[in-house]
């Protein structure tokens, strides 16, 4: 319980150091407690490293912030304080764990995290998408949130509990798909299983397609076994496949629209 006078109020929003100073020793445990729950794993477990830079940035946030109160309630100042301490300990936990994107970017990547089911793989691709309204991203900034989402702490947080269950963390996914020790696992790993995961879900998706389909969609971007036609005229496209231009035109669209229906419909079940 924190014990304010009208007087230590007005001292403190004076810029008075000792009244700043009494401010901060009276709201040690609030700013300690906050810290932790910022801090706290999806485990149980916390991060004391992380919870000692929120706790320094709580207090700097305190401090500077005591000027800009108004009123002399201690009750309305434990408010004011608990906000500021809110708004220093969030920011400063994005900044370390999220580097690379900004607070609103990485705010917006929980949120395809959700809509994902847990799963940041396929978070990544339902940032890009029109499920994300007005927040979509483009693939390249949906690519660097995925990266920084993928901190540390992030081995600790369960994966897609819906399809691995409740006692399975993302370290262990990762670990089982790049066959590596989850104690030994880097950054190379995330890379790598994304990549596995990735290509997976192409073929997945593709082998859902009607035959021809497939083959254009192969053909025109080059994905084993069919031979690259990328860069090539439709005409020897369709010569090599017994059809028409038109046909091969009519399977790519057509092609290309189910494909990415089904691609993110995958997404949501990864």
């Amino acid at each position: 319980m924190t014990h304010f006078t009208a007087e230590m109020i007005s001292a403190a929003k004076g810029n008075d150091l000792s009244a700043i100073t009494a401010v901060i020793t009276e709201t040690e445990s609030l700013i300690v407690k906050r810290a932790h729950d910022y801090a706290t794993r999806a485990g149980g477990s916390v991060d004391r490293d992380l919870a000692d830079d929120l706790a320094q940035a709580g207090r700097i946030r305190l401090w500077e912030s005591l000027a800009k109160f108004e009123g002399e309630s201690p009750r309305k100042l434990m408010a004011y304080i608990d906000k500021a301490l809110h708004s220093a300990m969030t920011e400063q936990r994005h900044e370390i764990k999220r580097p690379g994107v900004t607070a609103a970017a990485a705010k917006d990547f929980e949120t395809a995290l959700t809509l994902a089911g847990g799963d940041p793989y396929s978070a990544a691709r339902i940032a890009s998408t029109d499920d994300m309204g007005v927040r979509k991203m483009s693939p390249g900034y949906a690519y660097a949130a995925l990266l920084a989402w993928l901190g540390i702490d992030s081995l600790d947080r369960p994966a897609n509990e819906q399809k691995y269950g409740p006692d399975i963390t993302l370290g262990d996914v990762v670990a089982a798909v790049a066959e590596v020790p989850a104690d030994l696992l880097d950054s190379r790993d995330y890379e790598t299983t994304r990549r596995t995961v990735v290509r997976e879900q192409v073929h997945r998706t593709l082998g859902m397609l009607g035959e021809r389909q497939r083959h254009v969609l192969k053909a025109s971007h080059g994905i084993a076994p069919v031979a690259d036609y990328s860069e090539r005229p439709d005409v020897e496209l369709a010569a090599d496949m017994g059809a028409t231009p038109k046909q091969v035109k009519e399977a790519r669209a057509k092609g290309q629209k189910r494909f990415c229906e089904l691609y993110q419909a995958g997404a949501r079940v990864q």
